[in-house]
């Protein structure tokens, strides 16, 4: 498994002319697709070292960097980029190299050495995350005491629109014209002294702003907006009932409504959330998309009943997935079923079970971390072995803020 990481972490030097062809024939459709505009370009160093450092706020965030930067950019990405043969051979021939979430990873630090011994362009994500809500997350501490050590310069770089082009929970692309931000935050060697001014300045840097842009042309015409809605907002905003909320037909109403007590809202390409009456008129005023998943997120876990797992004396169920396979890291990057049944939370332990009993149980405190990768892929580690569970018509969101809850203080959850 070792040997496997170790060589796909290897730093691979970027052709500059595979670069600069690549660039060539496909960064104006890019541009053109995406309506991009870029702004301050010339912060970025034509030559030697740099950080760059994006908010992370769109699946396609990385290719508008790859399209509008000049030099070839060496992205640190989440290993599970690489587990697929093809997409591995694609990210890696432009420089890409991976990370293990929430774990020490020798390879990356000494590829990062690499790379800056190359005079080459560095992407790295200061949240570590895809943005959920179009709200930041807080800054990784150890993105500051690389700057501080290394002491080249750092370029933020902000993504205004990108999260109204294809938030992380919609099902469809949204054609919202898409700014790209480059600023200068350090030159070579003025880095601040401590960590946390480095982090108070990445944050102010890489703001989301995309709640405070104005609304886009009333030309275009916005469809099916609230598909996959249910992803973020899993749990009715005013019932609380759990992945009650579906888009009403036809799409173009952009309305979705809950299952279970009937309330309908509106949801606009900014994001923001209008209240319905039983007549379809807005019944209040706009809520920020953010703001209802906050309060989802605070609701208490309400507990559920089931046969199809025995509980502890004083043990409470709170969610039970549809039947699906839970696969077990075999050897990197390969992963293996292992079996299938449900997955059942409870207010003690994470148990999967399958009709020849339980596969897995772990305490929720004993969970060494969480993860939500691309295509909904549920990651989570127990006693060193990874696991993943893909939720294809669930929203694996409930599973890592609901575990949260319970543990009653900020797990290592990199969703």
């Amino acid at each position: 498994m070792k040997a496997g990481r170790a060589q796909i972490a290897s730093l691979r030097i970027v052709n500059r002319w595979l670069y600069l062809t690549a660039r060539l024939l496909l960064a104006r459709l890019i541009h053109v697709v995406f309506r991009l505009q870029i702004s301050g370009l010339e912060a970025v160093p034509r030559s030697g070292p740099a950080f760059i450092l994006p908010n992370h706020v769109a699946l396609f965030d990385p290719i508008w960097l790859y399209s509008s930067l000049r030099r070839p950019i060496y992205f640190v990405a989440t290993e599970e980029l690489f587990r697929s043969w093809f997409l591995r051979m694609l990210i890696r021939a432009f420089g890409a190299f991976p990370t293990r979430k929430a774990a020490q990873d020798l390879y990356t630090v000494r590829t990062l050495f690499s790379v800056i011994r190359e005079g080459g362009l560095i992407g790295l994500y200061p949240e570590g995350v895809r943005t959920w809500d179009g709200t930041n997350s807080p800054v990784i501490p150890t993105i500051a005491r690389l700057i501080r050590k290394f002491r080249i310069p750092v370029v933020t770089c902000r993504f205004d629109g990108g999260y109204r082009a294809h938030p992380r929970w919609a099902s469809h692309w949204r054609r919202v014209p898409v700014r790209i931000v480059f600023s200068p935050l350090y030159p070579a060697g003025r880095a601040p002294d401590t960590d946390e001014e480095v982090m108070r300045d990445i944050a102010e840097a890489i703001r989301i702003r995309d709640y405070e842009l104005p609304p886009p042309e009333r030309r275009i015409l916005f469809r099916g907006l609230p598909d996959g809605i249910s992803r973020i907002l899993y749990r009715c905003p005013h019932c609380g009932a759990l992945e009650s909320l579906r888009p009403v037909l036809p799409p173009r109403r952009n309305r979705f409504e809950c299952s279970s007590c009937f309330s309908s809202w509106k949801l606009d390409v900014a994001c923001n959330v209008t209240p319905l009456d039983q007549g379809g008129r807005p019944a209040g005023q706009s809520i920020p998309l953010f703001q209802l998943y906050r309060e989802i997120k605070e609701m208490p876990p309400r507990p559920i009943r089931s046969d199809l797992v025995k509980l502890d004396e004083g043990e409470l169920l709170y969610l039970i997935s549809r039947p699906n396979l839970v696969y077990r890291e075999h050897r990197f990057p390969y992963f293996r079923p292992v079996a299938f049944g449900r997955l059942f939370l409870t207010s003690r332990r994470l148990l999967f079970a399958g009709h020849r009993g339980v596969r897995i149980a772990a305490a929720v405190g004993d969970l060494e971390s969480l993860s939500i990768e691309p295509g909904n892929k549920f990651h989570f580690v127990v006693g060193g072995v990874l696991y993943r569970i893909v939720f294809r018509n669930a929203s694996p969101l409930k599973w890592a803020d609901t575990i949260e809850r319970i543990v009653g203080h900020s797990l290592t959850v990199t969703a």
